[in-house]
C-alpha cells in the first residue's frame, strides 16, 4: 500500500498528459501479466502496487482528457439541458451555482455558472440555458491556491456564465430531493440564526462556508480553530464515535437482542450509518467523502475480521483515497487529515504509558500540533503556540455539543418545529459566546510567521524532527529532534546581489501586478483587481508570493493609476503591511491613508539598482495619466507602461526619454491602442510581456498587437499562457522563466 500511495503522487505530479495517456494500455497490459504469471510470483508483491499506482493515475488523467472542455465549444454561445446540482450561492446581484448537464455528445457534464439577476433557482431543477463556457483556469503563480486541480477533483469541467434560460421542470427527483432538504435548512438557519452565527451553523450542518465572512476567518487563522468550520476527518469521525458510544449505551442497556446480532457489529454499523448520514446532510463534497472512506476504513475492518494493525489501516484508507481521486495529494487537507490521524496513531496507539487525566487530555492536541506545524508554516498559515489549548476547549465544544444538537434540531424542525427553535436559539447564544471568546484569545495570540522560504528537504527534516519530539523515551532518539529543526528554525531567503533586482510579473488575471526586490528593498507595482467584496488579487496572489520569498516588509508601493483592474488589491495589502508609502497616478477612493502623486523626474536608488519615473499623472484620462516606471541595474532594464495610450507613448519619444529596455511590459495589457510599432522600435525590448486574463472579455492583447510585439524579434511572454513570469536585472543574461512552464501539471491547460 505504500507503494501505492508513493508511485500514484509522483506519477500525478511529475508526467505530463500526453505521456500518461501513451503508458495507459501498456501498464493495463502488464499489470494483468504480473498478476497472472507465476515466474515473476517473487517480484510482483512488490510490482503490483507500483503498476497499480501508476496505472490509477494513467487512468484518471485520460478520463480528463477525454471529458475535457474542447476548444470549439469554448467562448462562443451554447445550449445546454440539465439539473441544478447545488446549492445556488447568492452574492449581491448574482447567483453561482453547479449544473449538470443531461446531454450526450461532446458537452460537459457538470459545470459551474453563474447567473447575473437570475430568477429563482431550485437544486435539482431543470432548465435549458445558453451559456458561454471556458475550461476552468486559476492563477498560477507561487503559493497560489491550484483551481484547476480543485475543478478536476470536483469534477467540474467548465466555467462560465448563464446569457438567458427557461424553467422545463421543477419536480425534484433522486439525489435531487436531498439537496432540496439542504436548501430548506439553510432557510430554516438564515431565517433562525443570527446574521454573526448563520455562516458557521450552515457550514457545520450543510458544509455551505459561502456565509462565513473575512473578519471570522482570520479570527479562526488566527487562534487555530479554522478545522472546525470545514467539514472533514475530525467531524465525520466525531459523528461516528456518536453513534458507536450510543448503540454502546443502548446495548448494554439492554436495547439491543445481543444474542442474534454481536454487540462489536451494531457499534459499527449504527457509527457508520451516523457518519453517512452526516456525509450526505453535508453535501457529500470530495472532502467529506474522503473523511467517510477514512472513517469505513477503520469501521470496516473488525466487521470482516481483518485483523490488521492500526497503521496497516492508517495505509489502507490513504491508498483508497488515492485509488478513487488521485489528485487529492493536491489538496491541503488531504494532507492535514491524514497526517492527523498518523500522529494519533504514533503517539497513542500500543503505548503503555501511566500518566494522569491531564496529559491524557493534552496529549493529543500536542501531538496533532507538533506534526501539523512545519506543514502549516510551508503553506503560508501562521500558527500559534496557544492553538492547542484552544483546541483542548473547541473540539469538545463544537464536536460534541453543537454539532450533535444542530442535527437533532434539524430533524426536529420538520416534526416539532417551536421545539427545533428553542434548541437553535441556545446554540445561537452559546456559539455567539465562543466567537467572543476566539477574539478575545486571539488579541493575546503570539502568532509564529509563515515559513515558505522552506525547501522540501528542509519541511521533511522538520517532520521528522517533530516525530522524534514525540517518539516514545525508551528509543532515546528525542535528542536529534532540534538537531532536525535547526534548518527550518533558522532558514534564509536566498539574497539577491547589491547591483542586481528580482523582478517577478504575477499572474492576477485581467490586470497587473509586479514586484521588484533589490538586496534589501521591495517594492510593489500595482496589486491587481478586487474580485468581490472578499477576496482581491492580493489575498489570492500578491501575499502568497510574498510570503513564499519571505518578504516581512513592504518598502513602496506604487499603482500606475486607480483604475480597479491596478489598485484593487490595495487595501488588503495595506491591511498586511501598514504604513507603506503610497505613490500613484490618480486618486485612490479607497485608501485611507496618504498617498503622493507620481511626478515625472522622480528617481530613487536601492543598492545599487536606480528607480526613474518617466511619466504619470500629467492627464485627465486615468489610463493616460499612469506612472511610467523605469527600472535599471547594470545593463538591464525593465520598462513598466501603466495603461498609456499611444498618445502618452508618442509624447515620452518626443521628449526624448531614456525607453530602451531589456524587458518591456506591455501598456494597457496588449490592447491595440498601446504598445505601437514606434513606441516597440524606440524600447527595442529582448522580452515583451503582457498581463491579461484568461479569455479575457477585451480580447487582450490583440493580435495586431501581438504582431507588432512579434516582428521586433523579442520573446514574447503572456501571463493568461504562462502564469507568473520571474527574471533578474542585471546578472548579464535576461532568462525569463514561467511558472506554468517550471511547475507544469497535466491538468493545466
Amino acid at each position: 500500500m505504500f507503494i501505492f500511495v508513493l508511485s500514484s503522487g509522483f506519477v500525478s505530479l511529475t508526467f505530463d498528459l500526453s505521456v500518461l495517456m501513451s503508458i495507459s494500455l501498456p501498464l493495463f497490459i502488464l499489470f494483468f501479466w504480473v498478476l497472472s504469471s507465476a515466474r515473476v510470483s517473487r517480484a510482483r508483491w512488490w510490482l503490483l502496487p507500483l503498476l497499480a499506482g501508476t496505472l490509477v493515475s494513467s487512468w484518471y488523467a485520460t478520463h480528463y482528457a477525454v471529458t475535457c472542455l474542447d476548444s470549439y465549444g469554448q467562448g462562443r454561445d451554447i445550449n445546454i439541458e440539465g439539473k441544478i446540482a447545488s446549492l445556488p450561492v447568492i452574492n449581491g446581484m448574482a447567483a453561482r451555482f453547479d449544473f449538470q448537464v443531461s446531454q450526450s455528445g461532446l458537452y460537459p457534464k457538470k459545470v459551474r455558472l453563474s447567473w447575473y439577476e437570475p430568477p429563482d433557482l431550485q437544486t435539482g431543477e431543470t432548465w435549458q440555458l445558453t451559456v458561454r463556457l471556458r475550461q476552468p483556469h486559476g492563477f498560477s503563480s507561487p503559493g497560489a491556491f491550484d483551481y484547476e486541480a480543485w475543478a478536476l477533483r470536483q469534477g467540474i469541467q467548465a466555467t462560465g456564465y448563464v446569457k438567458s434560460g427557461s424553467l422545463l421542470d421543477n419536480n425534484v427527483t433522486g439525489i435531487y430531493r436531498l439537496h432540496q432538504v439542504r436548501a430548506l435548512l439553510r432557510q430554516w438557519l438564515y431565517s433562525t440564526v443570527s446574521d454573526d452565527n448563520k455562516g458557521i451553523f450552515s457550514a457545520l450542518l450543510l458544509g455551505d462556508k459561502t456565509a462565513i465572512n473575512t473578519q471570522q476567518w482570520q479570527v479562526f487563522n488566527e487562534t487555530g480553530t479554522t478545522h472546525l468550520m470545514v467539514i472533514s476527518g475530525l467531524h465525520i469521525g466525531l459523528m461516528a464515535w456518536l453513534g458507536f458510544s450510543l448503540a454502546t449505551i443502548v446495548g448494554r442497556l439492554g436495547g439491543i437482542p445481543l444474542r442474534r446480532v454481536p454487540l462489536p457489529v451494531v457499534k459499527a454499523l449504527t457509527g457508520m450509518l451516523f457518519a453517512l448520514f452526516y456525509a450526505l446532510l453535508a453535501g457529500f463534497s470530495v472532502p467529506v467523502q474522503r473523511a467517510l472512506v477514512m472513517t469505513f476504513a477503520a469501521l470496516l475492518a473488525p466487521l470482516l475480521g481483518i485483523r490488521a494493525s492500526p497503521s496497516t489501516l492508517w495505509l489502507l484508507a490513504l491508498a483508497t483515497v488515492l485509488a478513487i481521486d488521485p489528485l487529492a495529494i493536491t489538496s491541503n487537507g488531504f494532507w492535514y487529515s491524514f497526517i492527523a490521524a498518523g500522529a494519533l496513531l504514533f503517539g497513542m496507539v500500543g503505548r503503555r504509558e501511566r500518566a494522569g487525566w491531564p496529559v491524557t487530555v493534552f496529549k493529543p492536541q500536542w501531538l496533532v500540533f507538533a506534526l501539523l506545524t512545519p506543514l502549516l508554516l510551508f503553506n503560508g498559515q501562521p500558527v500559534s503556540p496557544l492553538s492547542p489549548l484552544v483546541n483542548l476547549l473547541a473540539i469538545p465544544l463544537i464536536g460534541i455539543a453543537v454539532v450533535p444538537l444542530l442535527l437533532f434540531s434539524a430533524i426536529l424542525q420538520f416534526l416539532l418545529p417551536e421545539a427545533a427553535g428553542f434548541i437553535i436559539a441556545g446554540l445561537d447564544y452559546l456559539v455567539t459566546g465562543f466567537q467572543f471568546g476566539l477574539q478575545w484569545v486571539s488579541g493575546l495570540m503570539v502568532l509564529i510567521p509563515p515559513q515558505q522560504t522552506l525547501s522540501w528537504h528542509t519541511l521533511i527534516l522538520a517532520v521528522v524532527g517533530m516525530l522524534l519530539l514525540i517518539a516514545p523515551a525508551t528509543l532515546r532518539l528525542r535528542w536529534l529532534a532540534p538537531v532536525m529543526l535547526m534548518p527550518s528554525l533558522f532558514a534564509k531567503s536566498i539574497a539577491i546581489p547589491p547591483g542586481q533586482a528580482e523582478v517577478r510579473v504575477l499572474d492576477v488575471g485581467q490586470g497587473l501586478s509586479v514586484f521588484i526586490r533589490t538586496h534589501q528593498h521591495l517594492m510593489v507595482y500595482d496589486t491587481g483587481d478586487r474580485f468581490s467584496e472578499r477576496l482581491s488579487a492580493a489575498e489570492s496572489v500578491i501575499l502568497p508570493a510574498l510570503s513564499k520569498c519571505g518578504v516581512t516588509q513592504i518598502d513602496r508601493i506604487m499603482i500606475s493609476h486607480g483604475d480597479q483592474d491596478h489598485s484593487g488589491g490595495l487595501p488588503s495589502l495595506l491591511a498586511r503591511y501598514p504604513n507603506v508609502p503610497v505613490i500613484s497616478g490618480t486618486s485612490l477612493p479607497d485608501v485611507k491613508q496618504d498617498w503622493v502623486k507620481c511626478q515625472p523626474g522622480d528617481h530613487w536608488e536601492w543598492d545599487g539598482v536606480y528607480f526613474q519615473v518617466l511619466a504619470g499623472g500629467d492627464y485627465r484620462r486615468s489610463n493616460d495619466a499612469s506612472c511610467v516606471l523605469k527600472v535599471t541595474a547594470g545593463s538591464d532594464s525593465l520598462l513598466l507602461p501603466g495603461d498609456i495610450s499611444e498618445r502618452v507613448e508618442k509624447r515620452l519619444i518626443e521628449q526624448g526619454a531614456e525607453l530602451k529596455s531589456s524587458v518591456l511590459v506591455a501598456a494597457h495589457h496588449g490592447s491595440r491602442f498601446s504598445t505601437s510599432a514606434d513606441f516597440l522600435c524606440a524600447v527595442q525590448p529582448g522580452a515583451v510581456i503582457f498581463s491579461s486574463g484568461f479569455a479575457n472579455r477585451f480580447g487582450h492583447p490583440t493580435a495586431e498587437t501581438l504582431a507588432r510585439a512579434q516582428k521586433t524579434g523579442a520573446e514574447i511572454f503572456n501571463t493568461a499562457a504562462d502564469g507568473s513570469l520571474s527574471f533578474t536585472l542585471g546578472s548579464g543574461d535576461i532568462m525569463v522563466s514561467a511558472y506554468r512552464k517550471t511547475h507544469a501539471r497535466y491538468w493545466w491547460r
